[in-house]
């Protein structure tokens, strides 16, 4: 099963031609932590360079099972340094294997069907030697020109070279003082090329015209719909769409929803998600962002939106390809205190001004979003990026671990599973992160003056993308998709608040069917539901508080806790450690929950966060009894509630009167209150049992009747 990505930070500045790309490199602005690299540079350090399709691409585990990898078989059209052969195999770092997915900010990602010129050197990536004699393009994004072939034409991180052909051609054999030698035939390209000669097809319809879109600010990837109204956009969308600005570099570029992401299409109105893995520049994956709005009919008849929109935020997505399902992965608690702890290199613990930094960009995100992260203090004892179930941070000093220019970047490490109901749930199973340690940082606390870049701002900006947010084109907000040479942006604004809150309300405090368990909102540490002679008690603890008003303790009414009972607002301590006392619990099972105030910011109201709720027996006879609801059942089918002590999974079977069995599921369960759904639209009216053995322990039968 294969993923794709939204691609986290991307691409830059868009110069005219290899001169103005050579003086950029001085330029103040750097994109996601990137500097441009000249074509003359490329060129001279290139072993080979080719001009190549993807065929087909492979991920795999290097040889320690740390890092994935993906191998491409590139077919070769023609090379302009170098002998090349007809096909040969490219690396790039990060893939997928099995539900296992390593992404990497600022680093090349390929796909069967890409074009383009590959500058290559021989691959030297450690325990990858299973892949056999590969190639590595020499500064990873910036590796490649990328073809277009939807319009013939070229263009890098950050420069357009306009229509493939002699002109192009010429500059690179400029470049490498190399003929081009012609390896085979590129029949797709010279299709590509051959359409653009053609006379433009008259129209048959009438021109589309944009008259507003609704609503005006509006997120990507969340799901969230845009109605564009107007005329002449044809009955049915047919070959006709949408597209947004590329949030992934300031919108000198657009993105194309994906097809599951149009709501509706007709004359007068288009409904259409706003996306976070719109396809882009030589078809990534990229966020859309702020800006006007491009409609393209079936008849080839464009129109752009007189108004723009704003996108605040950006939701960073998952794509499942072999469904197109698209899926937003979830933090979880990693650490068993609520959720994930950093620790430094020693050659990073090592920078005092450096670990100040970062501690202030951590709990930036920490006090205002409730992102539980913190801090070990012991310095770790291995370093570089690699699943290894500690999440680092490191400088890359001993070894070239950032490609050429790459002054930065974040790896994320998604691990999924298979939900009851037969989805998939993705969360992030681990974070890194590495700095150049020869950039000039500027760790403050004094501000950042130009040719420094700001440490802590950059900081808050890739923790940001930890916390699974994506790039925006908003100068006001910290994941602006770029930071300039004597910029400082320390400070996160609401746009900023309000995606990480959503984040982690909707995918981290609450279950999400399988995996780890769900985050505590900081600045909870522990939470815990005894039953003692007195009562059930519940005791948390806290570390760092802040961004706090009280907790609120509630008790669940209902099998479902659907309904909850306010029994206690506990003040905030002194100390850490909390505890309440129920003395009065009602019989059988009980769920708890406590609910954390906030008080009211410049950023919005007062709001509450939920931790997920807590199982307590009142009494022994009914410990750990599971019970079905709702009862009888119908086409919505059954919930089995189930609670547990640990992780597991449960066969489960539905029998009929005459001892029939109808159907047999796998239900996966976590440690706690389990929800899990039953299906029953297969099942005709009639007495049936759901039956099941919980692990280690005798048979149990739960009789329903289904209506």
């Amino acid at each position: 099963m294969l993923l794709r990505f939204s691609a986290l930070c991307l691409i830059g500045l868009l110069l005219g031609d290899a001169a103005q790309a050579q003086t950029s490199v001085a330029t103040p602005e750097t994109h996601c932590l990137v500097l441009p690299l000249a074509p003359a540079q490329r060129a001279s350090q290139a072993t080979l360079i080719v001009e190549a399709a993807v065929r087909s691409s492979r991920s795999f585990w290097d040889a320690a099972h740390q890092r994935i990898y993906t191998a491409h078989q590139v077919q070769v059209f023609s090379s302009f340094k170098g002998q090349a052969p007809t096909e040969l195999t490219v690396l790039t770092e990060g893939g997928t294997v099995d539900l296992n997915r390593h992404e990497l900010t600022n680093t090349l990602t390929l796909q069967p069907g890409q074009q383009g010129i590959l500058f290559l050197v021989p691959a030297a990536f450690p325990g990858t030697e299973s892949a056999g004699p590969a190639w590595v393009a020499y500064g990873s994004q910036q590796g490649l020109i990328g073809y277009d072939l939807a319009t013939g034409t070229a263009a890098d991180l950050f420069q357009q070279y306009g229509a493939v052909g002699s002109a192009f051609y010429q500059r690179l054999t400029t470049l490498t003082t190399e003929p081009r030698r012609v390896v085979q035939p590129n029949p797709e390209l010279a299709a590509a090329l051959a359409r653009q000669q053609q006379p433009p097809v008259v129209a048959r319809g009438t021109a589309p015209v944009v008259s507003a879109l609704s609503p005006t600010s509006i997120p990507a990837g969340t799901g969230a719909v845009l109605t564009i109204s107007g005329s002449g956009f044809g009955a049915t969308r047919g070959a006709g769409f949408v597209e947004f600005r590329n949030a992934d570099n300031g919108g000198t570029s657009l993105v194309k929803p994906q097809d599951q992401d149009y709501v509706s299409w007709t004359d007068t109105r288009i409904q259409v998600r706003v996306p976070s893995l719109g396809r882009g520049l030589n078809d990534a994956l990229s966020p859309a962002g702020s800006g006007q709005v491009r409609i393209t009919t079936t008849d080839q008849l464009v129109a752009t939106s007189s108004a723009a929109i704003t996108v605040p935020y950006a939701i960073s997505n998952v794509q499942l390809t072999g469904t197109n399902q698209i899926l937003r992965p979830g933090p979880i608690n990693q650490n068993g205190r609520g959720g994930y702890t950093f620790r430094f290199e020693a050659s990073f613990a090592s920078n005092t001004a450096a670990v100040t930094a970062f501690r202030n960009a951590l709990a930036t995100w920490r006090c205002q979003s409730a992102m539980n992260w913190d801090v070990d203090p012991t310095p770790r004892t291995s370093r570089g990026p690699k699943e290894d179930g500690e999440n680092s941070i490191g400088f890359d000093y001993a070894e070239a671990d950032l490609p050429v220019n790459v002054l930065g970047r974040t790896t994320s490490y998604y691990r999924g599973c298979f939900k009851p109901s037969g989805g998939v749930a993705f969360a992030v199973q681990e974070i890194d992160m590495q700095f150049d340690d020869a950039t000039t940082w500027q760790f403050g606390p004094l501000p950042a003056v130009t040719p420094q870049l700001d440490f802590e701002s950059v900081a808050v900006h890739e923790l940001g993308h930890a916390q699974q947010l994506a790039h925006v084109i908003l100068p006001r907000a910290v994941m602006h998709y770029a930071v300039a040479r004597g910029q400082t942006s320390r400070l996160i604004n609401q746009d900023d608040v309000t995606g990480g809150r959503l984040v982690l309300r909707t995918r981290g405090f609450v279950p999400q069917g399988c995996g780890s368990g769900p985050m505590l909102p900081a600045p909870l540490t522990g939470l815990a539901a005894t039953t003692t002679t007195a009562g059930i008690a519940l005791s948390w603890t806290t570390q760092d508080e802040c961004f706090l008003d009280n907790f609120v303790v509630e008790r669940s009414l209902a099998a479902d806790t659907s309904a909850w009972q306010t029994l206690a607002t506990v003040p905030r301590a002194t100390g850490n450690s909390y505890r309440y006392l129920d003395a009065q619990p009602q019989p059988g099972l009980r769920y708890y929950r406590l609910r954390l105030r906030r008080p009211a910011t410049s950023f919005g109201p007062a709001s509450l966060d939920n931790t997920v709720p807590l199982l307590a027996q009142a009494d022994a006879a009914t410990a750990l009894q599971p019970q079905l609801f709702p009862v009888p059942a119908d086409d919505t089918g059954l919930t089995l509630q189930y609670p547990a002590t640990a992780n597991g999974r449960l066969i489960v079977s539905v029998v009929d009167a005459i001892g029939r069995r109808h159907s047999v599921i796998g239900l996966e369960f976590l440690s706690g209150l389990n929800l899990l759904r039953v299906p029953t639209t297969s099942l005709r009216p009639g007495w049936y049992i759901l039956r099941f053995r919980v692990p280690g322990g005798q048979e149990t039968n739960l009789p329903f009747v289904r209506r």
